[in-house]
């Protein structure tokens, strides 16, 4: 491996010297969990302080191009290689190595080779999930905001040392069926008069990037995960354990890839899920779907959501929920003052530590125990609003100085984003619809999160009574006469006729007990886990269905099942709340119904108000052709410290001709 691993850092070395905001609605991004460990001593290490993200700007050829095209050949890189965007507070080190592809070609077969001269920009992109303490919804708004995009455009533009009508202007578009080049600002995502300008999508890929530096104290690598997965693979370098090891594995195999993966599968590209925290990926699994994510501007920018305000958590109306932070500790905190922090020593104060959270006129202080190098999971459970809007949700740290958020504050403000998800129900369907280009959808296959753990320190006092020794030289005293041998009567005095040690210590000091003893801590593990079924079934009101096949123009029933369960008090998890379902007439999106709870985790459809009888139904479009109707549902909103579980489930019935066809004209 050594060789191997030379020959790598050859070719590296040789290359090294020859060389408005607004938020769109595609985005298809999730995140895992989990927290970054302490650096061992004489290992590889990286900083939390230090990130980048690789990003890749595509633009499609035709204004039909979307997610479920070919980005091979239906799309076109703009930039002649990625380049990198890395927040203002630190400067990238010397003789760096870069990968110079990105996750699209390197599955299409690239090789790991060196990047001697990538383009560095400065913005402030948010951390990393993960590995830096951030948030993928802060990261969403980020890549989804229209001003990211046009940040980007024209960083390849000076890449190309071009401008930004030179990078499109020479490149030819299918626009309505038209192939030729078509203006710059027919193109490029231009607002005007609030609407946006472009007749093609764009689309942008990005790779969260982490700084390592390895233990022989001149190798620095700026990878992404699959570089990482890469690297390891090809035998370059080994960043697990062992003489050769670099001891960073829990970032490069599970912290990084798990902190942005793929929720959707676009472009053919597999849907692969984060694996609990500490779980480590196989090399493969890495390359084929860890540590990146897309963002979709569509042609003429359909179904827009525009977004004025940066957010780190996105919730439901009306809904319990539980937001949480990580406290790292420096040193030992401890439930009182028995053994003081080094921490606290140079600033004394209580060795505990509490954690005040508040959001929505709710509030809790909680008081940690944390050992040195360790981190916990605190958080409130509240409830949002009944009317959508922002919550400013407060977290802040008193008492011993070891605790921090992220390990970097003592204070954080952070925002929640309250929505309704009841307003964008189905439009009452009529005879008349008509939908003749329809294509059956694929159903959606978006990134679920079945389980969740963590858990909470405790510790106790073990007592070490320590006996103070404090030897004496004593002398030995005998009576004696005063001729120096030992007399009798009135003659005998005192006199010393030899020494000895003598102990005078004590249990206590100056009226204290002396007890040198030491905090154990131990830690409890809890868990929740979220299963679920669903059922469709033709509404009582379809005359002639029979079991699972109806006639289109009907409605159908839903009911959905969920299965919650915990070892964790009732404090620590909320049951699954809400259920979101999609049907195929809207392809999975636009329209959709959240359903009511009718009993303990049982769910169906609200009163449609466009029932004769006001049943709890969606009614199929009547001019759905003969062929399986499927609804996807989203189980969401069961709450725990380590994020929301949610599921996915689907169950169809199969449509056989039309309503029409049971009515007749007869007699009375």
């Amino acid at each position: 491996m050594r060789s191997i691993k030379n020959v790598f850092l050859l070719v590296l070395i040789g290359v090294l010297f020859l060389n408005c905001t607004a938020v769109y609605a595609e985005d298809n991004a999730d995140s895992g969990t989990g927290d970054t460990g302490s650096a061992l001593a004489d290992k590889g290490y990286y900083r939390g302080s230090e990130y980048m993200y690789k990003v890749s700007v595509y633009v499609g050829l035709s204004d039909q191009a979307d997610q479920n095209t070919n980005l091979a050949s239906e799309w076109k890189m703009i930039g002649t290689k990625p380049v990198y965007v890395k927040p203002s507070n630190f400067t990238m080190p010397s003789g760096v190595f870069y990968g110079s592809d990105n996750k699209v070609n390197y599955q299409l077969g690239s090789a790991l080779t060196p990047n001697g001269g990538p383009m560095i920009t400065t913005d402030n992109p948010p951390p990393i999930p993960i590995t830096n303490g951030g948030n993928i919804n802060s990261v969403k708004s980020y890549f989804g905001d229209t001003a990211t995009l046009n940040y980007f455009i024209d960083a390849f533009a000076t890449q190309k040392r071009t401008t930004r009508e030179g990078l499109v202007e020479s490149i030819v578009f299918n626009i309505n069926g038209e192939l030729k080049n078509y203006p710059a600002e027919e193109i490029l995502p231009i607002k005007v008069d609030g609407e946006y300008q472009n007749k093609v999508p764009w689309l942008i890929v990005y790779e969260p990037v982490i700084i390592s530096y390895l233990k022989d104290g001149t190798t620095v690598l700026a990878f992404t995960a699959t570089e990482y997965a890469l690297a390891q693979k090809l035998g370059y370098f080994n960043f697990r354990g062992g003489s050769d090891g670099q001891y960073i594995s829990g970032m490069t195999h599970s912290d990084l890839p798990n902190s942005v993966f793929l929720e959707e599968s676009w472009f053919g590209f597999p849907v692969t899920s984060a694996l609990p925290d500490n779980v480590y990926w196989e090399l493969d699994r890495i390359i084929a779907g860890g540590g990146w994510g897309m963002r979709l501007l569509k042609a003429n920018a359909d179904n827009v959501v525009e977004n004025d305000t940066e957010y780190d958590y996105e919730y439901r109306v009306d809904t319990d929920v539980i937001t949480s932070v990580r406290i790292y500790a420096d040193e030992d905190i401890t439930p009182d003052n028995r053994h003081k922090s080094e921490a606290a020593y140079n600033n004394p104060v209580d060795n505990t530590a509490t954690i005040t959270m508040t959001a929505n006129g709710y509030s809790s202080s909680t008081e940690v125990v944390i050992p040195a190098g360790g981190s916990e999971l605190v958080w409130l459970k509240w409830h949002t609003p009944s009317v959508p809007g922002d919550v400013t949700i407060r977290v802040n740290v008193s008492g011993n100085n070891a605790a921090k958020i992220d390990g970097t504050s003592r204070s954080a403000t952070l925002t929640g984003k309250v929505v309704d998800m009841s307003l964008r129900e189905p439009p009452n369907p009529t005879a008349n619809d008509r939908n003749d280009d329809f294509i059956l959808p694929d159903i959606p296959n978006k990134a679920e999160k079945t389980t969740a753990n963590w858990g909470i320190y405790d510790c106790n006092w073990i007592p070490v009574w320590v006996w103070h020794p404090k030897w004496e030289w004593e002398a030995d005293w005998h009576r004696v006469s005063e001729y120096g041998w030992i007399g009798s009567g009135e003659d005998r005095h005192w006199g010393v006729t030899g020494h000895h040690w003598v102990d005078r210590g004590q249990w206590v000091d100056n009226g204290n007990f002396v007890d040198e003893g030491y905090w154990e801590y131990g830690y409890t593990n809890y868990y929740a886990s979220l299963t679920g079924a669903m059922t469709l079934e033709p509404d009582e009101h379809s005359p002639t269905a029979d079991e699972k096949i109806m006639k289109s123009g009907y409605g159908i029933d839903v009911n959905v099942s969920t299965y919650p369960t915990s070892n964790a008090p009732a404090s620590h998890v909320t049951n699954a709340q809400n259920v979101i379902t999609y049907f195929p007439e809207f392809s999975y999106e636009t329209y959709w119904r959240l359903l009511d709870e009718i009993g303990s985790g049982e769910f169906v459809f609200k009163e449609n108000k466009y029932s004769t009888f006001n049943s709890r139904v969606h009614f199929t479009p009547l001019w759905f052709p003969d062929e399986r109707y499927s609804v996807y549902a989203e189980i969401i909103d069961l709450w725990t410290p380590d994020g929301m579980l949610r599921i996915n489930a689907t169950d169809d019935v199969t449509i056989e001709g039309d309503l029409y066809m049971d009515w007749h004209i007869g007699p009375k």
